[in-house]
Protein backbone atom coordinates (compact mmCIF):
# COMPACT_ATOMS: atom_id res chain seq x y z
CA UNK A 1 0.00 0.00 0.00
CA UNK A 2 -1.58 4.51 0.75
CA UNK A 3 -0.51 7.85 -2.28
CA UNK A 4 -0.12 10.43 -5.17
CA UNK A 5 1.45 12.62 -2.27
CA UNK A 6 1.07 9.41 0.53
CA UNK A 7 4.07 7.85 2.08
CA UNK A 8 4.58 3.82 2.66
CA UNK A 9 2.43 1.49 3.75
CA UNK A 10 0.05 4.69 5.18
CA UNK A 11 -3.44 3.76 4.50
CA UNK A 12 -3.79 2.50 5.16
CA UNK A 13 -3.61 5.91 6.40
CA UNK A 14 -2.77 7.29 2.48
CA UNK A 15 -0.20 5.38 0.13
CA UNK A 16 0.85 4.24 -2.91
CA UNK A 17 4.56 4.36 -3.56
CA UNK A 18 6.48 2.08 -6.65
CA UNK A 19 9.50 0.10 -5.86
CA UNK A 20 12.93 -0.91 -6.23
CA UNK A 21 13.47 -2.89 -9.45
CA UNK A 22 15.14 -6.26 -8.37
CA UNK A 23 14.96 -8.18 -11.66
CA UNK A 24 11.96 -11.23 -11.54
CA UNK A 25 10.22 -10.83 -8.22
CA UNK A 26 6.88 -11.69 -7.75
CA UNK A 27 7.53 -14.42 -10.22
CA UNK A 28 3.73 -16.33 -10.45
CA UNK A 29 4.03 -18.96 -8.37
CA UNK A 30 2.42 -21.85 -9.88
CA UNK A 31 1.58 -23.89 -6.48
CA UNK A 32 -0.36 -20.44 -5.50
CA UNK A 33 -2.25 -19.86 -8.73
CA UNK A 34 -5.65 -20.50 -7.57
CA UNK A 35 -4.90 -21.18 -3.92
CA UNK A 36 -7.45 -22.74 -1.48
CA UNK A 37 -10.22 -20.93 -2.45
CA UNK A 38 -12.78 -23.84 -2.66
CA UNK A 39 -11.32 -25.44 0.14
CA UNK A 40 -12.54 -22.12 2.42
CA UNK A 41 -15.18 -21.48 0.53
CA UNK A 42 -16.83 -24.72 -1.30
CA UNK A 43 -16.92 -25.25 -5.03
CA UNK A 44 -17.61 -22.58 -7.16
CA UNK A 45 -20.16 -24.55 -9.54
CA UNK A 46 -22.61 -23.07 -8.28
CA UNK A 47 -21.89 -19.51 -9.42
CA UNK A 48 -20.89 -21.33 -13.09
CA UNK A 49 -24.56 -22.43 -13.14
CA UNK A 50 -25.59 -19.29 -12.68
CA UNK A 51 -22.89 -17.79 -15.03
CA UNK A 52 -24.06 -19.99 -17.78
CA UNK A 53 -27.49 -19.15 -17.56
CA UNK A 54 -27.16 -15.35 -18.05
CA UNK A 55 -26.35 -13.41 -21.13
CA UNK A 56 -21.86 -14.24 -21.16
CA UNK A 57 -21.16 -17.73 -20.87
CA UNK A 58 -17.25 -16.44 -19.55
CA UNK A 59 -17.67 -12.89 -18.85
CA UNK A 60 -14.62 -10.37 -18.65
CA UNK A 61 -13.59 -8.95 -15.60
CA UNK A 62 -11.76 -5.68 -14.82
CA UNK A 63 -10.29 -5.18 -11.46
CA UNK A 64 -8.90 -1.40 -11.47
CA UNK A 65 -6.98 0.43 -8.63
CA UNK A 66 -6.72 3.73 -9.92
CA UNK A 67 -4.44 6.05 -9.25
CA UNK A 68 -4.34 10.06 -9.79
CA UNK A 69 -4.86 10.34 -13.33
CA UNK A 70 -1.62 13.11 -13.26
CA UNK A 71 1.68 10.55 -14.68
CA UNK A 72 3.55 13.65 -13.43
CA UNK A 73 1.81 13.32 -9.94
CA UNK A 74 2.26 9.33 -9.40
CA UNK A 75 5.97 9.95 -10.34
CA UNK A 76 6.78 12.07 -7.66
CA UNK A 77 5.99 9.07 -5.20
CA UNK A 78 7.55 6.30 -7.89
CA UNK A 79 10.49 5.91 -6.01
CA UNK A 80 11.93 2.20 -6.90
CA UNK A 81 13.09 1.02 -3.72
CA UNK A 82 13.23 -1.99 -1.83
CA UNK A 83 9.66 -2.96 0.21
CA UNK A 84 8.01 0.40 -1.23
CA UNK A 85 6.26 -0.99 -3.63
CA UNK A 86 2.55 -2.23 -3.40
CA UNK A 87 0.29 -4.17 -5.42
CA UNK A 88 -3.51 -3.89 -5.39
CA UNK A 89 -3.89 -6.20 -2.99
CA UNK A 90 -7.26 -5.52 -2.07
CA UNK A 91 -8.28 -6.65 -5.59
CA UNK A 92 -5.98 -9.82 -5.55
CA UNK A 93 -8.38 -10.61 -2.30
CA UNK A 94 -11.67 -10.13 -4.45
CA UNK A 95 -10.07 -12.19 -7.37
CA UNK A 96 -9.76 -15.24 -5.02
CA UNK A 97 -13.47 -15.04 -3.99
CA UNK A 98 -14.84 -14.84 -8.04
CA UNK A 99 -15.77 -18.02 -9.99
CA UNK A 100 -13.20 -19.49 -12.27
CA UNK A 101 -15.57 -18.88 -14.83
CA UNK A 102 -14.80 -15.33 -15.33
CA UNK A 103 -11.35 -13.79 -16.91
CA UNK A 104 -9.67 -11.78 -14.36
CA UNK A 105 -7.55 -8.79 -15.12
CA UNK A 106 -6.11 -6.99 -12.40
CA UNK A 107 -5.23 -3.27 -13.37
CA UNK A 108 -2.71 -0.98 -11.52
CA UNK A 109 -3.32 2.26 -12.87
CA UNK A 110 -0.41 3.77 -11.52
CA UNK A 111 1.78 1.23 -13.40
CA UNK A 112 0.04 0.11 -16.41
CA UNK A 113 -3.13 2.06 -18.58
CA UNK A 114 -6.51 0.73 -18.25
CA UNK A 115 -7.39 -1.20 -21.59
CA UNK A 116 -10.25 0.50 -23.01
CA UNK A 117 -12.20 -1.38 -25.96
CA UNK A 118 -11.68 -4.98 -24.92
CA UNK A 119 -14.90 -5.96 -24.45
CA UNK A 120 -15.02 -5.97 -20.96
CA UNK A 121 -18.73 -6.61 -19.26
CA UNK A 122 -17.53 -6.07 -15.86
CA UNK A 123 -15.35 -3.51 -13.41
CA UNK A 124 -14.71 -2.98 -10.33
CA UNK A 125 -12.95 0.04 -9.71
CA UNK A 126 -11.42 1.50 -6.42
CA UNK A 127 -9.36 4.28 -5.03
CA UNK A 128 -8.96 6.89 -2.29
CA UNK A 129 -10.54 10.03 -1.82
CA UNK A 130 -7.65 12.37 -4.38
CA UNK A 131 -8.24 9.71 -7.02
CA UNK A 132 -11.71 9.70 -7.72
CA UNK A 133 -11.64 12.53 -10.48
CA UNK A 134 -9.74 9.76 -12.31
CA UNK A 135 -11.76 6.78 -11.12
CA UNK A 136 -14.93 8.86 -12.75
CA UNK A 137 -13.32 9.48 -15.67
CA UNK A 138 -12.62 5.64 -16.00
CA UNK A 139 -15.96 4.53 -15.13
CA UNK A 140 -17.96 6.79 -17.24
CA UNK A 141 -15.74 5.73 -20.19
CA UNK A 142 -15.79 2.13 -19.68
CA UNK A 143 -20.06 2.57 -19.01
CA UNK A 144 -19.85 4.41 -22.72
CA UNK A 145 -18.23 1.56 -24.20
CA UNK A 146 -20.94 -1.04 -22.58
CA UNK A 147 -19.06 -2.42 -19.38
CA UNK A 148 -20.95 -2.93 -15.93
CA UNK A 149 -19.33 -0.48 -13.31
CA UNK A 150 -19.49 -1.25 -9.86
CA UNK A 151 -17.10 1.28 -7.14
CA UNK A 152 -15.95 0.72 -3.96
CA UNK A 153 -13.42 1.81 -1.22
CA UNK A 154 -13.27 4.53 1.43
CA UNK A 155 -14.50 7.50 -0.63
CA UNK A 156 -17.05 5.43 -1.97
CA UNK A 157 -18.43 4.36 1.15
CA UNK A 158 -18.62 8.09 2.59
CA UNK A 159 -20.60 9.27 -0.66
CA UNK A 160 -22.08 6.15 -2.30
CA UNK A 161 -24.96 8.85 -4.35
CA UNK A 162 -22.24 10.45 -5.58
CA UNK A 163 -20.42 8.10 -6.66
CA UNK A 164 -23.66 6.40 -8.32
CA UNK A 165 -23.67 9.18 -10.74
CA UNK A 166 -20.85 7.01 -12.50
CA UNK A 167 -21.56 3.66 -11.94
CA UNK A 168 -24.46 1.11 -11.66
CA UNK A 169 -23.84 -0.22 -8.23
CA UNK A 170 -21.53 0.54 -5.14
CA UNK A 171 -20.51 -0.96 -2.67
CA UNK A 172 -20.17 0.10 1.40
CA UNK A 173 -17.61 -1.13 3.50
CA UNK A 174 -15.69 -4.72 3.16
CA UNK A 175 -16.85 -6.93 0.15
CA UNK A 176 -15.60 -10.01 0.22
CA UNK A 177 -18.70 -11.33 2.30
CA UNK A 178 -20.93 -10.04 -0.83
CA UNK A 179 -19.26 -10.18 -3.51
CA UNK A 180 -20.59 -13.64 -4.30
CA UNK A 181 -24.24 -11.89 -4.44
CA UNK A 182 -22.91 -8.91 -6.60
CA UNK A 183 -21.45 -11.56 -9.03
CA UNK A 184 -24.67 -13.70 -8.95
CA UNK A 185 -26.92 -10.52 -9.55
CA UNK A 186 -24.61 -9.56 -12.64
CA UNK A 187 -25.17 -13.12 -14.07
CA UNK A 188 -29.40 -12.57 -13.88
CA UNK A 189 -28.27 -9.19 -15.05
CA UNK A 190 -29.97 -7.38 -11.95
CA UNK A 191 -27.47 -5.21 -9.67
CA UNK A 192 -28.83 -3.59 -7.41
CA UNK A 193 -27.17 0.38 -6.63
CA UNK A 194 -26.16 -0.52 -3.44
CA UNK A 195 -24.33 -3.26 -1.49
CA UNK A 196 -23.45 -2.99 2.13
CA UNK A 197 -20.62 -5.08 3.36
CA UNK A 198 -19.96 -6.26 6.65
CA UNK A 199 -16.94 -7.61 8.92
CA UNK A 200 -15.45 -10.05 7.46
CA UNK A 201 -14.37 -13.01 9.23
CA UNK A 202 -10.54 -12.87 8.55
CA UNK A 203 -10.44 -16.81 9.06
CA UNK A 204 -12.47 -17.58 6.27
CA UNK A 205 -10.54 -15.74 3.36
CA UNK A 206 -8.47 -17.41 1.00
CA UNK A 207 -5.00 -16.60 -0.24
CA UNK A 208 -4.97 -13.55 -2.82
CA UNK A 209 -4.02 -14.08 -6.21
CA UNK A 210 -0.31 -13.24 -6.44
CA UNK A 211 -0.47 -14.83 -9.47
CA UNK A 212 -2.47 -11.72 -11.55
CA UNK A 213 0.18 -9.41 -9.97
CA UNK A 214 2.11 -7.84 -13.06
CA UNK A 215 5.58 -9.01 -12.00
CA UNK A 216 7.84 -6.06 -13.58
CA UNK A 217 6.06 -3.13 -11.35
CA UNK A 218 6.63 -5.20 -7.63
CA UNK A 219 9.82 -6.01 -6.63
CA UNK A 220 11.13 -7.23 -4.11
CA UNK A 221 9.30 -8.05 -1.41
CA UNK A 222 6.19 -9.77 -0.42
CA UNK A 223 2.69 -8.16 1.42
CA UNK A 224 0.17 -9.70 3.93
CA UNK A 225 -2.64 -8.19 5.73
CA UNK A 226 -2.90 -9.77 9.24
CA UNK A 227 -5.57 -7.93 11.28
CA UNK A 228 -8.13 -5.29 10.48
CA UNK A 229 -9.94 -2.69 12.40
CA UNK A 230 -9.21 0.36 15.00
CA UNK A 231 -10.81 1.22 18.43
CA UNK A 232 -8.58 4.09 18.75
CA UNK A 233 -10.56 6.23 15.97
CA UNK A 234 -9.10 9.31 14.99
CA UNK A 235 -10.35 12.47 14.02
CA UNK A 236 -8.74 12.79 10.69
CA UNK A 237 -8.49 8.82 9.61
CA UNK A 238 -11.47 7.12 7.95
CA UNK A 239 -9.74 3.68 8.78
CA UNK A 240 -12.40 2.97 11.25
CA UNK A 241 -15.46 4.14 9.64
CA UNK A 242 -14.93 1.34 6.83
CA UNK A 243 -13.65 -1.56 8.77
CA UNK A 244 -15.18 -0.49 11.99
CA UNK A 245 -13.89 -0.49 15.67
CA UNK A 246 -13.73 -4.22 16.38
CA UNK A 247 -9.94 -5.69 16.13
CA UNK A 248 -9.81 -8.54 14.34
CA UNK A 249 -6.83 -11.30 13.09
CA UNK A 250 -6.28 -13.41 11.05
CA UNK A 251 -5.02 -16.86 12.62
CA UNK A 252 -1.38 -17.38 12.94
CA UNK A 253 -1.95 -20.94 11.31
CA UNK A 254 -3.18 -19.67 8.22
CA UNK A 255 -0.56 -17.12 8.11
CA UNK A 256 2.07 -18.80 8.97
CA UNK A 257 1.01 -21.62 5.83
CA UNK A 258 1.00 -18.63 3.33
CA UNK A 259 4.37 -17.29 4.40
CA UNK A 260 5.55 -20.89 4.15
CA UNK A 261 3.94 -21.50 0.52
CA UNK A 262 5.34 -17.83 -0.30
CA UNK A 263 9.38 -18.47 0.92
CA UNK A 264 9.28 -21.98 2.00
CA UNK A 265 12.14 -22.92 4.22
CA UNK A 266 15.35 -21.28 3.99
CA UNK A 267 17.88 -22.87 2.28
CA UNK A 268 21.50 -23.30 3.15
CA UNK A 269 23.58 -20.48 3.25
CA UNK A 270 26.71 -20.18 0.31
CA UNK A 271 30.20 -19.05 1.37
CA UNK A 272 29.58 -15.69 -0.44
CA UNK A 273 26.38 -15.34 1.34
CA UNK A 274 27.96 -16.25 4.87
CA UNK A 275 31.02 -13.93 4.01
CA UNK A 276 28.42 -11.22 2.90
CA UNK A 277 26.23 -10.95 6.47
CA UNK A 278 29.56 -11.10 8.47
CA UNK A 279 31.24 -8.40 6.33
CA UNK A 280 28.18 -6.26 5.01
CA UNK A 281 25.27 -6.86 6.71
CA UNK A 282 23.30 -10.02 8.27
CA UNK A 283 19.98 -8.73 6.02
CA UNK A 284 21.52 -8.86 2.90
CA UNK A 285 21.07 -12.33 2.01
CA UNK A 286 17.35 -12.06 2.88
CA UNK A 287 17.49 -9.35 0.34
CA UNK A 288 19.39 -11.66 -2.10
CA UNK A 289 17.04 -13.91 -1.32
CA UNK A 290 13.81 -12.25 -1.40
CA UNK A 291 12.58 -13.09 1.79
CA UNK A 292 10.82 -9.94 2.44
CA UNK A 293 7.53 -9.00 3.76
CA UNK A 294 5.77 -6.06 4.51
CA UNK A 295 2.51 -6.09 6.95
CA UNK A 296 -0.06 -4.10 5.87
CA UNK A 297 -2.32 -3.58 9.00
CA UNK A 298 -3.11 -0.23 9.56
CA UNK A 299 -1.41 -1.13 13.57
CA UNK A 300 0.04 -4.77 13.82
CA UNK A 301 0.00 -4.63 17.81
CA UNK A 302 -3.67 -3.68 18.37
CA UNK A 303 -3.89 -7.14 20.40
CA UNK A 304 -0.90 -8.17 22.10
CA UNK A 305 -1.79 -11.48 21.94
CA UNK A 306 -2.68 -11.43 18.75
CA UNK A 307 0.83 -9.72 17.79
CA UNK A 308 2.74 -12.32 20.06
CA UNK A 309 1.74 -15.36 18.07
CA UNK A 310 2.29 -13.72 14.43
CA UNK A 311 5.76 -12.72 15.40
CA UNK A 312 6.72 -16.16 16.44
CA UNK A 313 5.43 -16.83 13.36
CA UNK A 314 7.89 -14.40 11.39
CA UNK A 315 10.81 -15.54 13.60
CA UNK A 316 9.93 -19.09 12.39
CA UNK A 317 9.87 -18.68 8.35
CA UNK A 318 13.07 -16.30 8.96
CA UNK A 319 12.04 -13.68 6.75
CA UNK A 320 12.86 -9.57 7.23
CA UNK A 321 9.85 -7.78 7.55
CA UNK A 322 8.19 -4.12 8.17
CA UNK A 323 5.00 -2.71 9.23
CA UNK A 324 2.53 0.15 11.06
CA UNK A 325 2.23 0.02 14.25
CA UNK A 326 0.90 2.29 17.64
CA UNK A 327 3.30 4.17 19.22
CA UNK A 328 2.29 2.52 22.97
CA UNK A 329 4.07 -0.95 21.14
CA UNK A 330 7.38 0.44 22.96
CA UNK A 331 6.05 0.35 26.02
CA UNK A 332 6.22 -3.46 25.80
CA UNK A 333 9.67 -4.49 26.28
CA UNK A 334 8.89 -8.22 25.67
CA UNK A 335 7.37 -7.59 22.53
CA UNK A 336 10.05 -4.91 21.10
CA UNK A 337 12.02 -7.87 21.69
CA UNK A 338 10.59 -10.18 20.48
CA UNK A 339 10.04 -8.28 16.83
CA UNK A 340 13.70 -7.64 16.92
CA UNK A 341 14.02 -12.04 17.08
CA UNK A 342 11.39 -12.10 14.55
CA UNK A 343 13.37 -9.92 11.57
CA UNK A 344 11.58 -6.48 11.84
CA UNK A 345 13.80 -3.98 10.32
CA UNK A 346 11.69 -1.09 10.44
CA UNK A 347 8.05 0.22 12.06
CA UNK A 348 5.77 3.06 10.61
CA UNK A 349 4.54 5.04 13.74
CA UNK A 350 2.10 7.60 13.38
CA UNK A 351 3.40 10.73 16.11
CA UNK A 352 1.17 13.29 14.36
CA UNK A 353 1.98 15.82 16.10
CA UNK A 354 4.47 16.93 18.80
CA UNK A 355 1.88 18.83 20.67
CA UNK A 356 -0.18 16.99 23.52
CA UNK A 357 -3.06 19.14 23.09
CA UNK A 358 -3.08 18.25 19.44
CA UNK A 359 -2.93 14.71 20.22
CA UNK A 360 -5.62 15.35 22.47
CA UNK A 361 -7.67 16.85 20.46
CA UNK A 362 -7.82 14.24 17.84
CA UNK A 363 -8.38 11.15 19.68
CA UNK A 364 -4.81 9.95 19.32
CA UNK A 365 -5.39 8.51 22.86
CA UNK A 366 -1.92 6.07 22.77
CA UNK A 367 0.41 8.88 22.04
CA UNK A 368 2.47 10.89 24.80
CA UNK A 369 4.71 13.59 23.32
CA UNK A 370 7.02 13.27 26.50
CA UNK A 371 7.81 9.55 25.72
CA UNK A 372 8.53 10.00 21.72
CA UNK A 373 12.38 10.34 22.07
CA UNK A 374 12.48 7.48 24.14
CA UNK A 375 10.13 5.83 22.24
CA UNK A 376 12.78 5.82 19.16
CA UNK A 377 15.70 4.88 21.73
CA UNK A 378 13.82 1.69 22.63
CA UNK A 379 13.84 0.62 18.84
CA UNK A 380 17.08 1.49 17.90
CA UNK A 381 18.63 -0.31 20.52
CA UNK A 382 17.16 -3.31 19.12
CA UNK A 383 18.51 -2.14 15.19
CA UNK A 384 14.81 -1.33 14.44
CA UNK A 385 14.53 1.52 11.81
CA UNK A 386 11.82 4.31 13.05
CA UNK A 387 9.60 5.30 9.68
CA UNK A 388 7.65 8.66 11.57
CA UNK A 389 4.81 10.11 10.39
CA UNK A 390 3.79 13.91 10.92
CA UNK A 391 0.95 16.07 10.03
CA UNK A 392 0.76 19.79 10.04
CA UNK A 393 -1.92 21.98 10.26
CA UNK A 394 -4.02 21.09 12.93
CA UNK A 395 -6.03 24.25 14.52
CA UNK A 396 -2.84 23.90 17.45
CA UNK A 397 -0.18 24.72 14.78
CA UNK A 398 1.31 27.83 14.13
CA UNK A 399 3.98 28.63 11.27
CA UNK A 400 6.83 27.55 13.73
CA UNK A 401 5.58 23.65 13.52
CA UNK A 402 7.86 23.26 10.41
CA UNK A 403 11.17 23.48 11.64
CA UNK A 404 10.13 21.60 15.13
CA UNK A 405 8.90 18.90 13.02
CA UNK A 406 12.73 18.67 11.04
CA UNK A 407 14.61 19.88 13.85
CA UNK A 408 12.98 16.53 15.89
CA UNK A 409 13.59 14.07 13.10
CA UNK A 410 17.39 15.42 12.73
CA UNK A 411 17.88 15.12 16.46
CA UNK A 412 16.13 11.32 17.16
CA UNK A 413 17.49 10.19 13.63
CA UNK A 414 14.47 8.89 12.27
CA UNK A 415 15.31 6.46 9.66
CA UNK A 416 12.62 8.45 7.25
CA UNK A 417 9.93 10.94 8.55
CA UNK A 418 6.77 12.16 6.31
CA UNK A 419 4.71 15.29 6.56
CA UNK A 420 1.52 15.51 5.45
CA UNK A 421 -0.68 18.08 5.27
CA UNK A 422 -3.96 17.61 7.25
CA UNK A 423 -6.89 16.70 4.84
CA UNK A 424 -10.40 16.68 5.71
CA UNK A 425 -11.57 13.29 4.11
CA UNK A 426 -15.48 13.04 3.53
CA UNK A 427 -17.30 11.56 6.56
CA UNK A 428 -14.70 12.57 9.01
CA UNK A 429 -14.98 14.62 12.30
CA UNK A 430 -12.41 16.96 10.47
CA UNK A 431 -14.73 16.81 7.83
CA UNK A 432 -17.89 17.92 9.82
CA UNK A 433 -15.56 20.81 12.19
CA UNK A 434 -14.26 22.29 8.60
CA UNK A 435 -17.47 22.17 6.69
CA UNK A 436 -19.74 23.41 9.72
CA UNK A 437 -17.44 26.37 9.98
CA UNK A 438 -17.10 27.69 6.50
CA UNK A 439 -13.30 26.60 6.49
CA UNK A 440 -13.50 24.24 3.16
CA UNK A 441 -12.63 25.96 0.27
CA UNK A 442 -11.69 23.22 -2.42
CA UNK A 443 -14.42 20.39 -3.30
CA UNK A 444 -11.64 19.37 -5.80
CA UNK A 445 -11.33 15.56 -4.55
CA UNK A 446 -8.07 15.21 -6.54
CA UNK A 447 -6.73 18.22 -4.24
CA UNK A 448 -7.50 16.03 -1.07
CA UNK A 449 -3.94 14.07 -1.63
CA UNK A 450 -2.21 15.20 1.78
CA UNK A 451 0.04 17.08 0.07
CA UNK A 452 -2.52 20.10 -0.67
CA UNK A 453 -4.37 22.45 1.14
CA UNK A 454 -7.77 22.65 0.91
CA UNK A 455 -9.29 24.30 4.12
CA UNK A 456 -8.43 27.33 5.83
CA UNK A 457 -5.48 26.96 8.88
CA UNK A 458 -6.57 29.08 11.94
CA UNK A 459 -2.83 30.16 12.62
CA UNK A 460 -1.40 30.44 9.28
CA UNK A 461 -2.41 31.14 6.10
CA UNK A 462 -3.20 28.11 3.38
CA UNK A 463 0.04 29.13 2.00
CA UNK A 464 1.75 29.40 4.94
CA UNK A 465 0.80 25.28 5.45
CA UNK A 466 1.91 24.35 1.59
CA UNK A 467 5.22 25.29 1.51
CA UNK A 468 5.78 24.91 5.27
CA UNK A 469 5.15 21.73 4.71
CA UNK A 470 7.87 21.48 1.82
CA UNK A 471 10.23 23.48 3.72
CA UNK A 472 9.98 20.31 6.30
CA UNK A 473 10.75 17.84 3.60
CA UNK A 474 13.80 19.90 1.72
CA UNK A 475 15.38 19.68 5.65
CA UNK A 476 14.62 16.49 6.24
CA UNK A 477 16.15 15.18 2.73
CA UNK A 478 18.88 17.60 2.31
CA UNK A 479 22.45 15.60 2.16
CA UNK A 480 23.32 16.71 5.79
CA UNK A 481 20.17 15.29 7.20
CA UNK A 482 20.54 11.83 5.19
CA UNK A 483 24.34 11.73 6.59
CA UNK A 484 23.49 12.44 10.04
CA UNK A 485 20.55 10.36 10.51
CA UNK A 486 21.45 7.54 8.49
CA UNK A 487 25.15 7.20 8.09
CA UNK A 488 26.85 8.40 11.85
CA UNK A 489 27.59 5.84 14.29
CA UNK A 490 25.41 3.97 15.89
CA UNK A 491 24.08 3.22 12.82
CA UNK A 492 20.26 1.47 11.76
CA UNK A 493 20.67 -1.09 8.49
CA UNK A 494 22.46 1.89 6.42
CA UNK A 495 22.48 -0.51 3.25
CA UNK A 496 18.36 0.01 3.53
CA UNK A 497 17.78 3.32 4.69
CA UNK A 498 20.51 5.04 2.62
CA UNK A 499 19.18 4.16 -0.63
CA UNK A 500 15.37 5.22 0.71
CA UNK A 501 16.53 8.12 1.84
CA UNK A 502 18.15 9.03 -1.44
CA UNK A 503 14.61 8.28 -3.34
CA UNK A 504 13.14 10.48 -1.01
CA UNK A 505 15.69 13.78 -1.34
CA UNK A 506 14.56 13.50 -5.10
CA UNK A 507 10.85 12.81 -4.75
CA UNK A 508 10.86 16.48 -2.88
CA UNK A 509 11.99 18.03 -5.99
CA UNK A 510 8.56 17.03 -7.25
CA UNK A 511 6.49 17.67 -4.39
CA UNK A 512 8.08 21.26 -3.95
CA UNK A 513 7.23 21.79 -8.17
CA UNK A 514 4.63 24.62 -8.42
CA UNK A 515 3.43 22.60 -11.54
CA UNK A 516 2.80 19.73 -9.53
CA UNK A 517 1.24 21.56 -6.51
CA UNK A 518 0.24 24.77 -7.52
CA UNK A 519 0.15 27.06 -4.37
CA UNK A 520 -2.99 27.31 -2.67
CA UNK A 521 -5.27 30.98 -3.50
CA UNK A 522 -8.65 30.95 -2.25
CA UNK A 523 -11.02 33.98 -2.94
CA UNK A 524 -11.03 35.98 -0.40
CA UNK A 525 -15.24 35.49 -0.09
CA UNK A 526 -13.86 31.89 0.96
CA UNK A 527 -12.47 32.63 3.82
CA UNK A 528 -14.47 31.47 7.05
CA UNK A 529 -12.83 34.75 8.90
Amino acid sequence: MVLSLTIPGQYIRFMEISCYQYSEFLTPRGHLKNYDKKQRFGSDEGGSDLLSSGNVDHPSLFLIAAATGSKARNKAFGIRLPLLGYPAISLAAMASLTPDRFDIRLVDEANEPVPYGQNCQLALIVGLTHHMPNVYGIADRLRSEGTKVILGGFHVTALPDEALEHADSVILGEAEAIWKEVLDDFTRGNLKKKYVGREVDLSRLPNIRRDLFNKKFYYPGEIIETTRGCAVGCKFCGVQNFFGRRYRGRPPEAIREELMALFGPRPAQARWKTWLARHWHPDIPYFIERRLLYVMDSNFVSDPGHARAVLEVFKDCDIRWYGHASFNLTRDESILDLMAESGCIGVNIGFESLSQATIDSIHKFPNRTAEYADCIRRLHERNIGVMGTFIVGFDEDSPAVFDQVAEFALENRLETAFTLILTPLPNTPVYGQMNSEGRIFSRNWGDYDHGSVTFFPRNMTPGQLHWGMRSTWKKIYSWRSIWHRIMTKPRVRPFFYLPVNIGFHRCTRLICSEKLWRPPNPTPQESFR
